[in-house]
């Protein structure tokens, strides 16, 4: 039935319902589609002919508000009786049967992504213990944090929820007030680049805070403690896992300037398959933050590892970058 259905909207069996009325509000450019339906000669060519008025009955009810556009609803229903399993994301489709995920992502990035934001959100808790290295060199000067629509160049910020952590809420704010941090304000972003519909490219979430920071050195240690502390303790129900590879290395990319930089790698697993991502947290007096980069590819072989420590502390400096201004 429903290779019938198809048909009879755009030839003319759906008329009954929308009685010459629709030619009307559209003007006489609505027979110019129903002219156009040989473009989609799959559901157009013969279908008309068999095609009896009861048939598309049961299903136009459901496309009198696309009414005006049958023409595109008309291709995609024929063709579109595979992709709705995949999603509404076309493109990822290929990557749906590997995790069974919605959206722009699969199962086990989307995990990827909660998870290791919310360690990430985590690394705030923690004790009062001193920092450790050389202080960074203090500018005199207040900055602030913004999400601009692009960072890194190529990195366009996203309007898919899941791509972005939940940042820090009144609570978490409190406990950054434990570690020096003076007037936290929060803030947060989600940021895409490549190709994700062909399943590569990269996720990039950004959180942080701004306000007047004590101590870099001390927040950059106790942010990497507790994630440490966060990874062990993990109690996963859906059978993932989140831990940490190595220890926390300090990295001095060109462009620091006044900020003390760490990064590690992140392993997530679920049901078998597993992918390694780095993430980079740095801290000035002004603004602390961190990045987690996620290459789809490697996320959605569950297989591979994702971008190096020193790649990613490179592009952390352009994104801190892009996101930190002077406060006026």
């Amino acid at each position: 039935m429903s290779n019938n259905q198809p048909p009879p909207n755009p030839y003319g069996q759906q008329p009954p319902q929308n009685p010459y009325g629709q030619p009307q509000p559209g003007g006489y450019g609505q027979p110019q589609p129903g002219y156009g339906q040989p473009q989609q000669p799959q559901p157009g060519y013969g279908y008309p002919q068999p095609a009896p008025p009861a048939q598309p009955a049961y299903g136009q009810p459901q496309q009198p508000q696309p009414g005006y556009g049958y023409p595109q609803q008309a291709a995609q229903p024929p063709y579109g009786q595979v992709p709705p399993q995949g999603g509404y994301g076309y493109g990822q489709q290929p990557m749906a049967p590997q995790g069974g995920g919605s959206g722009k992502r699969t199962g086990i990035i989307i995990g990827a992504v909660v998870a290791l934001a919310a360690i990430g959100a985590g690394v705030f808790f923690v004790t009062n213990k001193s920092g450790s290295g050389d202080e960074p060199k203090n500018d005199g000067k207040k900055y602030k944090l913004i999400t601009p629509d692009t960072v890194a160049q190529d990195y366009k910020k996203s309007s898919d929820a899941d791509t972005a952590g939940d940042g820090f809420d009144d609570k978490d704010k409190a406990h950054l007030k434990t570690l020096g941090v003076t007037d936290p304000q929060n803030v947060t972003a989600g940021y895409e680049k490549g190709s994700l519909e062909s399943g590569s490219g990269t996720l990039l979430e950004f959180s942080g805070v701004y306000g007047t920071v004590k101590d870099p050195n001390k927040v950059v240690d106790g942010m990497f403690s507790y994630l440490a502390t966060q990874a062990k303790t993990d109690k996963s129900t859906d059978g993932s896992k989140t831990e940490l590879v190595g220890s926390p290395e300090k990295v001095t990319p060109a462009g620091m300037d006044d900020a003390v930089m760490k990064c590690q790698n992140t392993k997530y697993t679920e049901k078998g398959k597993s992918f390694t991502t780095p993430v980079c947290l740095w801290a000035d007096y002004s603004t602390v933050g961190y990045i987690l980069p996620i290459d789809i590819a490697a996320a959605s072989l569950g297989t591979g590892n994702g971008m190096s420590i020193n790649d990613a502390a490179d592009l952390a400096v352009k994104v801190r970058k892009d996101v930190r201004v002077p406060l006026n």
